[in-house]
């Protein structure tokens, strides 16, 4: 029957069930007939081609699998040939793609193009951070035959596999138009900016490379995002800080289940936070940034070209640097963090042996850890470069980037290109510290962090497309 009608469950609450429903199964599996085809359907999950984010994906598996569909799981980094190959033998009824980044909504659109040209129309389920309705609508399923809808989250997702399997949804596709900015080529007039280009410099203490390892977790706990961690990914509605100091039941049930994960995983050293850090001098020209060697400041070891915005207020990461014809010397910053290898191996275990609450709340950890880090890190990087935080400085304002200068990580907004995230590894060499990037040039493990750091007082986010 169905499991979860109630929409008044958070995604923790779905979990448990999820756990008691497979532990009752079990018990009763020996005593019930086996009746052939007594799913809803079967699905087939993939993470896209060059990324490597699970933690969505394996929500949606647990939740429908728990309510009646055959699930099977693909993995990550999943070609298109190889999805293919597997619709071809599985015949789903089903598809599911999952992508954490914007080029993982690109290669959502190449995905479905292939699909297409294999000759396969079944639906598809799309999901992931960089993804939107609308772009699901304008960008992937003029590229499809089939069905493609967009689930903003994993109970929303079995709402319309459900949907799906009982003919309910009325769907109408949108005729893949040519927007302007397609049909047009851009002008070619250099359009500026106005960040102020008269600020002083900010002089980092020193230009080595520092590396931090055995980082206690009780360090970095402080700098842990609940909002993230309780709200975003365990489901809690409302404030999560609001709810804890009013000693709400639900709020206060889940944290403890966090924290008795958190002393697990210090006790067991599951999680293993490092760091690297350095800063180096840089100056920009256009929309470029050249870094210096740290030894010499002259001779160019890495050169970076960002994006503008096309229209006002025309950003670019670059003009928060003092330009060539400035004749100063100015600096930027990058780190890398990481909570440490082996979370995925766990979570799996935990999830094959039905504890579905701790298998996604220590991959929501791992990823808050390696967040919290990373504000760490940047206020440590902020303390060196001259400018630190107020001594009132609350850890909202911190969340809220409310401090001087700004961190930006590839494959994000204001720096799309995911291949730049090669250049940052040639700079820090990260794999000292246990992370790689991968072809797709995505950072294992998952829960890390990398950015390139800016000083500039009107460092501010936004999105250059």
């Amino acid at each position: 029957g169905r499991l979860f009608n109630n929409n008044q469950l958070i995604v923790a609450e779905v979990l448990q069930s999820a756990e008691v429903m497979k532990a009752a199964v079990a018990f009763l599996e020996p005593y019930m007939e086996k009746k052939e085809n007594s799913t809803k359907g079967k699905v087939l999950l993939a993470t896209v081609k060059g990324d490597v984010h699970d933690i969505g994906k394996n929500l949606v598996d647990i939740i429908l699998s728990n309510n009646g569909f055959h699930v099977i799981d693909l993995g990550i980094k999943v070609a298109p040939q190889k999805l293919i190959e597997a619709v071809q033998a599985e015949k789903p009824d089903i598809i599911g793609l999952s992508g954490l980044l914007v080029k993982s909504a690109q290669q959502m659109v190449i995905t479905a193009q292939d699909l297409r040209q294999a000759g396969i129309s079944i639906p598809i389920l799309v999901g992931g951070a960089a993804l939107s309705r609308k772009f699901t609508e304008n960008k992937i399923a003029p590229e499809y035959d089939g069905i493609v809808l967009y689930a903003k989250d994993a109970m929303e997702g079995l709402a319309l596999a459900n949907q799906l399997q009982q003919n309910e949804i009325e769907y109408t596709k949108t005729k893949k138009q040519e927007t302007e900015t397609e049909k047009t080529a851009p002008t070619a007039i250099a359009a500026k900016s106005n960040v102020s280009t008269d600020v002083p410099v900010f002089v980092p203490t020193d230009l080595e490379r520092h590396i931090l390892k055995d980082i206690s977790l009780s360090h970095i706990i402080p700098y842990v995002n609940w909002q993230m961690v309780l709200g975003h990914h365990l489901g809690l509605k409302g404030k999560v800080k609001r709810l804890l100091e009013e000693k709400d039941e639900k709020a206060l049930m889940l944290k403890q289940v966090v924290d008795d994960l958190l002393d697990e995983a210090q006790r067991n050293n599951w999680i293993t936070p490092a760091a690297v850090y350095q800063f180096f001098p840089a100056q920009s020209e256009g929309n470029r940034i050249y870094i210096y060697s740290p030894k010499d400041k002259r001779t160019i070891i890495e050169m970076f070209e960002f994006p503008r915005q096309p229209r006002a207020p025309y950003l670019c990461l670059a003009d928060y640097l003092k330009s060539t014809e400035s004749g100063q010397i100015d600096y930027v910053g990058f780190f890398a963090v990481t909570a440490g290898k082996g979370i995925r191996e766990l979570a799996h275990r935990w999830k094959e042996s039905g504890e579905f609450l701790k298998s996604h709340a220590i991959q929501a950890l791992a990823l808050e850890v390696a967040e919290g880090l990373a504000e760490l890190i940047h206020q440590a990087m902020r303390d060196r470069w001259g400018f630190p935080d107020d001594p009132d400085f609350t850890m909202e304002q911190r969340f809220a980037a409310k401090y001087q200068g700004q961190r930006y990580s590839f494959g994000y907004p204001a720096c799309p290109n995911l291949e730049d995230q090669e250049k940052l590894f040639r700079l820090l060499n990260p794999e000292e510290i246990g992370i790689h990037l991968t072809d797709g040039y995505m950072m294992e493990p998952e829960a890390s962090v990398s950015a390139i750091v800016f000083a500039h007082p009107e460092a501010r986010y936004f999105n250059v497309l």
